[in-house]
């Protein structure tokens, strides 16, 4: 606890391919929302970390309190704010408080986003 975090956690690669995770993980999100309100898929009530381990809260849904894509949309959302919220309390743990900021994939987008309104 309190050790520098290895260089590789600041790489390019890794937070750019961070950020590609994240964003696969928005998209399936917002394609299985899709789904649900177009009625191809039913409503999975369920929260999941890193996508495969779900989360035993049944107490999460009441079904009828919002339409099925809603509640579909909240569990995906939910399921990637636990799991970057897991990723950043671990490297807090392991290395030093603010290791998530140097791969948080909203700091990268950021940081895209500053470099391209530079170049104008």
């Amino acid at each position: 606890m309190g050790r520098p975090a290895p260089k590789w956690m600041a790489s390019k690669g890794f937070r750019y391919g961070f950020l590609a995770f994240f964003l696969t993980m928005f998209g399936n999100m917002l394609f299985q929302t899709w789904l649900v309100a177009n009625g191809a898929r039913s409503l999975r009530e369920m929260i999941k970390l890193f996508w495969t381990i779900r989360v035993p809260w049944g107490w999460t849904y009441t079904a009828g309190m919002v339409p099925d894509w809603i509640a579909q949309f909240s569990f995906g959302f939910y399921s990637i704010m636990l799991t970057s919220t897991l990723i950043g309390l671990i490297a807090m743990v392991l290395y030093k408080p603010r290791t998530w900021c140097s791969f948080c994939p909203m700091g990268t987008m950021t940081q895209g986003i500053c470099k391209l309104k530079a170049k104008e």
